[in-house]
Order: structure tokens, then sequence, then C-alpha cells
């Protein structure tokens, strides 16, 4: 980023320098404004002003070899050149001011340097704020010593008051600018979180102390974010999390079960004959019909389970803190109330079956997950070849079983 920056600001100095020269000399050469200055005072008005174009011609020079050596390379991480950039800023500044302006106007280049300043740290940090600020101080000291000996400053002591009430007000609007640039990272770093699809993070307006802009849009923020993760991780036909929403539930589930080593299961579900739903009765009804199998499992699930559509009449119900015999307690739940149910949308029609594939195991990483699906839908497809509307458990033999079964499936009919 600092490379681009770097790049459009050099040719915003470009341009301000050299419209600031050419108008300063032809403004001192009509007299305009006064040509006089501590140097002016030794060598004459116009070697000064020489000097001080030839400063800027360097400077302008020196800007342009930067920009051409920045688009050839483009570097994120530039900040040598930023800092050789203050510096070189200071100078110029500093520099023109003892060539071409009276040691009574010599405030002029605290005015500019307060925009140096402001760009400085708008667009560079803190350190790089700090580094501009000690040249201020550093050039602007040798500018009044200077000056004081050369008997054109009689009270460097008003010079330096002037100096202090400028440290005192950027002080304070540094204060403000860091402040602020603060709370816009903590805004960033919210909605970073919402780019991965975690709403788990509301904007702290704790934090915020006089309400202003920043605050209007963190209590926007806050106010949306339960449509918003409503819309990014929820399947809107089934009201279920999506698979986006359930890998994220699962991820930071996991993660707490890793933490306490408890045993958590996952079960992976699918209607039986689906298709022929769709049919006989149309795709808008098996629509409907997923709508209340959605519902179906939400009301069947226990407090705590966290159940998606993972696509198409696939389902999974994560289940914590639960073992092999709980969750083949929860399976059973789930066959009974598909038993029990009467579907609106097939005229109360019974008869729509759902097959199960349950794996359970102790959260030992945060890889368990990947087990724990892989066994659950090698579960599932055991469950589906062995005559549906049933459930199977994993375990350490059905993979042998499941791929013979597959062979058993692709071996051609003669």
């Amino acid at each position: 980023m600092n490379a681009d920056v770097l790049l459009w600001q050099a040719r915003i100095r470009r341009a301000f320098v050299a419209l600031v020269v050419v108008g300063m000399a032809v403004l001192k050469l009509r007299g305009v404004i006064s040509s006089d200055s501590v140097l002016a005072r030794d060598i004459g008005p116009g070697p000064a002003l020489g000097i001080a174009v030839a400063l800027a011609t360097v400077y302008l020079v020196w800007i342009q070899l930067q920009m051409r050596w920045l688009a050839r390379h483009r570097r994120d991480q530039v900040n040598a050149f930023v800092v050789m950039n203050v510096v070189i800023d200071m100078l110029l500044l500093f520099g023109v001011m003892y060539c071409t302006s009276p040691a009574s106007e010599y405030h002029r280049a605290l005015i500019v340097s307060v925009f140096t300043v402001q760009m400085t740290q708008l667009y560079f940090g803190v350190r790089a704020t700090l580094y501009n600020l000690a040249c201020v101080a550093l050039f602007y000291t040798v500018l009044i010593v200077v000056a004081t000996s050369q008997g054109a400053i009689t009270a460097p002591a008003e010079f330096f008051w002037d100096f202090a009430l400028y440290l005192a007000g950027l002080a304070i609007f540094i204060s403000l600018q860091w402040t602020m640039t603060t709370r816009l990272e903590r805004i960033v770093q919210v909605f970073d979180r919402v780019q991965e699809g975690d709403f788990s993070h509301e904007y702290d307006l704790s934090l915020d102390r006089v309400p202003d802009p920043i605050t209007m849009v963190g209590r926007a923020y806050n106010r949306m974010r339960g449509k918003l993760e409503a819309i990014v991780l929820t399947d809107p036909l089934s009201g279920c999390y999506n698979r986006r929403g359930f890998d994220q539930m699962v991820a930071r589930e996991l993660a707490r079960a890793v933490r306490g080593g408890h045993v958590t299961a996952i079960l992976a579900l699918d209607v039986d004959h689906f298709k022929k739903v769709n049919d006989d009765f149309g795709h808008l009804t098996g629509d409907e019909v997923l709508r209340e199998i959605g519902e179906l499992l939400r009301e069947t699930a226990r407090l705590g389970d966290i159940v998606a559509r993972i696509g198409g009449e696939e389902f999974s119900i994560l289940a914590p803190d639960t073992t092999r015999e709980g969750a083949l307690i929860l399976a059973e739940r789930v066959h009974q109330a598909f038993r029990q149910r009467t579907f609106r949308s097939l005229n109360g029609l019974r008869g729509i079956t759902i097959s199960i594939g349950v794996s359970a195991d102790e959260a030992r990483s945060d890889e368990v997950l990947a087990t724990l699906r892989a066994r659950a839908d090698e579960a599932l497809y055991v469950a589906k070849k062995s005559g549906r509307n049933r459930t199977e458990a994993w375990h350490a033999g059905m993979r042998a079983f499941d791929a013979a079964l597959r062979r058993t499936n692709e071996t051609p009919t003669p």
C-alpha cells in the first residue's frame, strides 16, 4: 500500500512545489513580496532566490527518480522511502524559507508543515509522524539559531513560544486522528470477520467516549448484524444453517470441544427417494417439503445441536458433548419424528423417510472435523445401500463393507 500512496503523493508534491516556487519567484521579482532573508543579506536577493530554485529543482529530480523506481518495483513495504521523503520534504521547506523569507515570517514554515504532518499521519501512521515532527523541531531550531546568530532575530524566545503552541495544537490533532484511526481499524476488523462469515463480534460502542459518525456506523452494523447473519449463514429454504454457516458453527464448537477434550458427534442425513417427490408432485412442492423437513429437524434436535442443510435433500446435525450412544438416541428421535409427521405440502401424506449416518469421537484436534464428516458419510452410504430408513453408526470395519458395496454397485449387470 505504501508504494501506491507514495506514487500518487509524488505527483501532488511535484505539482505543488513547481507551482509554489514559480509563483514565489515571480512575486519576488515583481516586488509583490519581500526579497529580504537571512541568506539574501549575505549574498544578495538574486543568488538567494537562485539557491531556492536549485533546491526545488533537486527535489523535483528526486521525486521523478523515486516515481520511476516505485513504478518499476512496486513493493508494498517501502518504509525507507517514507522516512526519506519526510526528511527531504522538511529540508526543502526550511531551506527555501531560509533562502527567501524574512526571519519575522518563519512561522510560515510551521503553517505549511501542519499539512505535511497531517498527510504523514493519515497515510503512514504514528511512527512516520514522529519522524516528521522531529525534523520540524530540528530544522526550525536550526533556522532560529542561525537567524539569531546573524542578528536577524533579537527575541528568539518569542519564536520558540510560537513553536510550543504549534506542538500543543498538533498534539491535540494527532491524538484525535490516532483515536479515529484506531476506531476505524476496529470497524475494519469486524468487517473482515463478516467477510469470513463470522458475525460473533459486534462493534464495541462502550469504547467510544463521544458519539460521532464512526459511532453511527458501528451502531448501524450492530443493528444489521443479526439480519446479515441470517442472510449469509442461513439456508432460506429450510431455515437451517447453510454449508458456510454450518462450517463456521462447527469450527467454533470443535474449538471449544478440543479445549475441553469433549466427545462430539455428527449425523449425516439424507431424505429417501426425494426425487420421487419432485417427480410426482413437482419441484415447488418439493421445496415446501424441504421447508417442512428443516422445521422438523430443528424441532427434534436438542438445544445446542446445530442443524444445517448441506445441499439438495442432504442435512447434517452436529451434536456437541454427545457420545456414539447419545447420537444413536438422537437419530432414533429423528426417525420417530418422521414416522409421526404428516406433511402439509403433501396433503397430509406420511411416508417420507430418512437415512442417517452417525460418527462420534473425542475432539483431540481441529482435524477431527474432517474425520467425523468422512465417517458419517460412510455410515450414511451404508444406510442407504442397506435398505434406507435406517441409522448406521460408523465402526472400523465399515470401510471394507462400504468398499464392497461400491464395487457391487459399480459392477455392470451381465
